[in-house]
C-alpha cells in the first residue's frame, strides 16, 4: 500500500580546476585534479494532503546563508514547497570548492570563477527539483534505525591540559544511522541516509584533489549493492567534533596521516552497515508532513576577544607569503589572512559580532517520526539536548543545513576550550570571540517554540 509520493534526481556538480578549496579556513589552495566527481541530490516527498518537503544534498564544504535563502526561494516557487520545508544540506567534504566564501575572515574578493560555479550549481539544483517533481509517484516509505562506528570523537585532552585534536573513544560520538527508503511499485528505490562524521580523509594525502571523500565511496557501494538505478543520497549529521575512526591511532593518541585506502575503507564500512540495517523490517510510515523553521542569536563572549595588537602581529606590514599548497607557507598564509581581516575591521570601527545568527528547524514525517535540523558545524553533544527539549528520544538531528559554517559547541563545552570552541571562531566573520553563557537557552527556546507551533505534545 502506498504511503505517500516521492520523486528524486541527481546531477554532477564537479567544479572546474583552479578554484580555491574549502575546509581549510581562508587559505586559497587551487584545486588541481579531479579524483572523483562531486554530486548533488534532490528528494521530494508529498503526503496525501499535498503537503511537501524537499531535501537537497550538495558535495561542498559549506554554502552561504544568503545563497541558500535565494535558492530556497526559487525552489519554493518552482516546486510549490514552503520555505520552512526545504533543507539544503552540505556533505562538508574538505576536498571541494570554497563555497560559503562570504563568511570567511578574509579581505580578498570572491573569485569570479567561484561565483560562476555557484551560479551553475544553483541552476542544476533547480533543474533537479523540477525533475524530482516530474517523477513524483506513489511509494512505500520505510524508516530504518541502526548504528555505525566509522566515526570517533576528535576532542582529546593533551598532556599539557589543553584540549586538542586526537581520537577520544570516551568522547561523544553519535552512532545513530538513520535511513529513509522510498520504493515504487516498479522497483525504483531511493535511499536517504544520515550519519555524522567529517569527510577529511582525502585532503590528508591529496591536498589539492577534488573528491566527495568517504560519502562518495559509500554512495557508490550502495549502488553496487542495491542496483545502479538506486538513488543514494547522503545527509550530513552532527559531525562537528567527529572524525573517521579509520585514521585513529589510539595508542599514540593522535590521528595518523590518511592514505588513499582510508576513504575506501570508511565508505565501504558505512555502506555495509546500511545494507545490514536495510535487511531488517523497518517501520512503515504514512506521511503526514509538517515543517517549521526559525533561528536564534548565539551570544558571543566579548571578554575573550584578542586585542587589535594581536591581529596586527599576525600580518606585519600587510605582507603575504606566496601560496605553496600543503606547506608551512600555507599555514602562515592562514594567519596572515586572519590578521589582515581583523586588523582592518577593528581599525575601521566595525566591532566584533555580539552574537551569531543561526537557523534551525523541524520536519515531521509522521507524528512518530521527526527530524530537527541545524545550521553550522554542530557538535555531537547537541543530539541529547534537542531530543530532551522536544521530548522525543528517537528524534534525529541533521547539521550543516542551510549554512555549514561555524562550529556550534554546547554551553557545557565552553570551559573546555579547544579548536571548536576558541580558534575556529576567528575564521568566521561572526567571530572572533567564542560563544558565551546563554547559548543553550537560546537554542532550547527556539526549538520549543517551533515544536509548540506544530502542536507536538510534551513540548513545554
Amino acid at each position: 500500500m502506498a504511503t505517500g509520493k516521492a520523486g528524486w534526481a541527481e546531477a554532477e556538480t564537479t567544479p572546474p580546476l583552479g578554484l580555491p578549496m574549502g575546509g581549510r579556513g581562508p587559505r586559497f589552495t587551487p584545486g588541481a585534479s579531479v579524483l572523483d566527481p562531486l554530486m548533488s541530490f534532490a528528494t521530494l516527498l508529498e503526503d496525501g494532503q499535498d503537503n511537501r518537503t524537499l531535501w537537497i544534498s550538495v558535495d561542498v564544504v559549506s554554502m552561504d546563508q544568503t545563497a541558500t535563502y535565494r535558492l530556497r526561494q526559487d525552489l519554493a516557487g518552482i516546486v510549490n514547497v514552503p520555505l520552512e520545508a526545504i533543507v539544503i544540506n552540505c556533505s562538508h567534504t574538505h576536498s571541494g570548492p570554497m563555497c560559503g566564501y562570504e563568511g570567511y575572515s578574509t579581505l580578498r574578493p570572491k573569485p569570479k570563477e567561484l561565483q560562476a560555479y555557484e551560479s551553475d550549481v544553483h541552476r542544476k539544483i533547480l533543474k533537479m527539483a523540477v525533475e524530482a517533481q516530474d517523477q513524483l509517484q506513489p511509494v512505500d516509505i520505510k524508516l530504518y534505525r541502526g548504528e555505525s562506528d566509522i566515526g570517533i570523537n576528535r576532542r582529546r585532552r593533551q598532556a599539557s591540559g589543553d584540549m586538542g585534536m586526537g581520537p577520544n573513544p570516551g568522547g561523544t560520538c553519535n552512532p545513530d544511522l538513520w535511513i529513509l527508503e522510498a520504493k515504487a511499485a516498479a522497483g525504483e528505490t531511493a535511499i536517504i541516509f544520515n550519519y555524522g562524521c567529517h569527510p577529511v580523509l582525502v585532503y590528508g594525502y591529496a591536498w589539492d584533489g577534488i573528491s566527495p571523500d568517504w560519502p562518495g565511496v559509500c554512495r557508490a557501494k550502495l549502488k553496487e549493492e542495491l542496483g545502479e538505478d538506486t538513488h543514494a543520497q547522503f545527509i550530513q549529521g552532527l559531525a562537528g567534533n567527529v572524525r573517521p575512526r579509520v585514521v585513529a591511532d589510539l595508542e599514540e593518541g593522535k590521528f595518523r596521516k590518511p592514505t588513499p585506502d582510508d576513504p575506501l575503507s570508511a565508505g565501504a564500512r558505512l555502506a555495509g552497515h546500511i545494507a545490514g540495517v536495510l535487511s531488517g523490517e523497518g517501520d512503515s510510515v504514512d506521511l503526514d508532513l509538517k515543517a517549521a523553521a526559525g533561528g536564534f542569536l548565539g551570544p558571543k563572549d566579548q571578554g575573550k576577544i584578542p586585542p587589535l595588537s594581536h591581529w596586527q602581529s599576525l600580518n606585519p606590514e600587510g605582507a603575504r607569503d606566496p601560496l605553496r599548497s600543503g606547506s608551512a607557507a600555507s599555514e602562515n598564509e592562514l594567519s596572515r589572512e586572519l590578521g589582515a581581516y581583523w586588523t582592518d575591521r577593528l581599525e575601521s570601527g566595525i566591532p566584533p559580532a555580539l552574537s551569531a545568527p543561526i537557523e534551525i528547524g523541524i520536519i515531521q514525517l509522521s507524528y512518530n517520526h521527526k527530524i530537527a535540523w541545524m545550521a553550522g558545524e554542530v557538535l555531537a553533544e547537541w543530539m541529547t539536548h534537542v531530543r530532551g527539549w522536544l521530548n522525543d528520544p528517537d528524534l534525529i538531528v541533521w547539521g550543516y543545513c542551510q549554512d555549514g559554517r561555524g562550529y556550534l559547541p554546547t554551553e557545557e563545552m565552553l570551559h573546555e576550550g579547544g579548536y571548536e570552541v576558541d580558534r575556529a571562531n576567528t575564521y568566521s566573520r561572526t567571530g572572533p570571540g567564542p560563544f558565551a553563557e546563554g547559548l543553550n537557552h537560546a537554542v532550547r527556546a527556539e526549538f520549543e517554540r517551533l515544536g509548540r507551533g506544530l502542536g507536538w505534545g510534551g513540548v513545554e
